[in-house]
């Protein structure tokens, strides 16, 4: 009877002893589903909630598109690195909680670095100060006008790096204008620099699709790919005097240069991926390096010298409330208080203050308001 007893006593302990263990060990042991992030070929962290996941991956790659113009189409967004998330089944212990994966995802290997302006600053300055070009800062800088900053303002002179890049394709479609041409009539009793404009010039409208990709929000490449003629330009018709001023076409194709293409016109203009409007009180003329600049015109000459973001500049008063300004230049070779005539070398082409490239921006201003140099030239 006793030995009865004690065997009873015994499979009571191994039962309710051992057993409930071998059955916590198991669960222990069971794998579930999960999905693990892996960055070229390194598992970063390992989750639950797959949806939880793409959720916080959409939410990080679409935040470098706050600058983008809303009315542009995102063609494609994605990781620069190779990204994958793999379905896996783990143990419960080697779940990475959400917030973990977040830090993962969202960190940072360098922060931006901004600057504030300062009384006298450019970007031309600014970009040999911090050994960029004047490129770079208004890529940097996409919704700030490089003509207008003023102390106090914010820049961007090196962005956040984060660990994870994102490279965003898109198109947009803005409308820019089509320079219009002039047509000339004579007039012997006109003094050269005098012109009276017939029929105003109407400038054209042509629409323009770019392609864009953007690096971690910044412009990384951008292209027109196609462009469509909405309304043909109007000529202008405007009568000059017979001492004629230096006009387009012939030797100097541009009249104060030689040059490649207008580069920017006169105007309001869009930016292609911020969609803002700036106003260019100007005519940019892409031109090589060094090409001679020519006087529009008789005049004397009021400036001469630096002048903050028009860089090398000169200003030639020709009387009668017309002056023309020549900015960006490489060399001058006119002073202050000298009298030009019309054609005389001046200055040569450049890049100095706020210009991405040598080209030279002539401006018409009559009466103390600028014009469209196109009705001049």
């Amino acid at each position: 009877m006793l030995k009865r007893v004690i065997a009873f006593f015994l499979v009571v302990i191994v039962v309710f002893g051992v057993f409930p263990r071998l059955i916590s060990w198991a669960d222990y042991l069971k794998k579930e589903p999960a999905y693990q992030f892996v960055v070229d070929g390194e598992v970063w962290f390992t989750v639950a909630d797959d949806k939880a996941l793409q959720e916080m991956i959409d939410e990080y790659q679409r935040q470098f598109l706050a600058n983008v113009d809303p009315d542009a189409i995102v063609k494609k967004i994605s990781f620069v690195q190779d990204v994958q998330v793999l379905p896996v089944e783990v143990r419960k212990d080697q779940f990475d909680p959400l917030e973990y994966a977040r830090e993962k995802i969202y960190a940072v290997e360098n922060e931006a670095v901004e600057i504030t302006i300062k009384r006298g600053d450019n970007f031309w300055n600014l970009a040999r100060t911090y050994n960029m070009t004047v490129a770079d800062l208004e890529i940097l800088n996409p919704d700030v006008d490089p003509h207008r900053i003023y102390p106090g303002d914010k820049l961007v002179i090196s962005p956040f790096n984060p660990v994870l890049d994102v490279l965003i394709e898109l198109e947009n479609t803005v409308v820019e204008t089509v320079p219009f041409a002039i047509q000339y009539q004579k007039n012997n009793n006109m003094f050269t620099h005098e012109k009276q404009i017939i029929r105003p010039g109407v400038e054209g409208e042509k629409e323009v699709v770019y392609h864009i990709t953007l690096r971690n929000g910044y412009q990384d490449t951008l292209e027109a790919i196609k462009e469509t003629v909405l309304k043909e330009p109007t000529n202008a018709i405007v009568r000059v005097g017979t001492r004629t001023t230096v006009a387009r076409g012939g030797r100097v194709n541009f009249g104060v240069v030689q040059g490649k293409r207008i580069s920017s016109g006169y105007g309001w203009r869009i930016h292609p991926i911020t969609g803002q409007r700036r106003f260019h009180d100007g005519l940019d003329i892409a031109a090589n390096h060094g090409n001679p600049v020519y006087a529009y015109t008789d005049g004397r000459v009021v400036e001469a010298g630096w002048n903050g973001g028009y860089g090398n500049c000169i200003l030639i008063d020709h009387g009668n409330g017309l002056k023309t300004r020549y900015a960006h230049l490489s060399r001058i070779d006119v002073r202050v208080g000298q009298k030009v005539k019309v054609g005389q070398r001046i200055g040569a082409v450049g890049s100095t203050g706020n210009s991405t490239g040598p080209h030279l921006h002539f401006e018409v201003i009559k009466n103390g308001k600028t014009q469209n140099p196109l009705n001049y030239l």
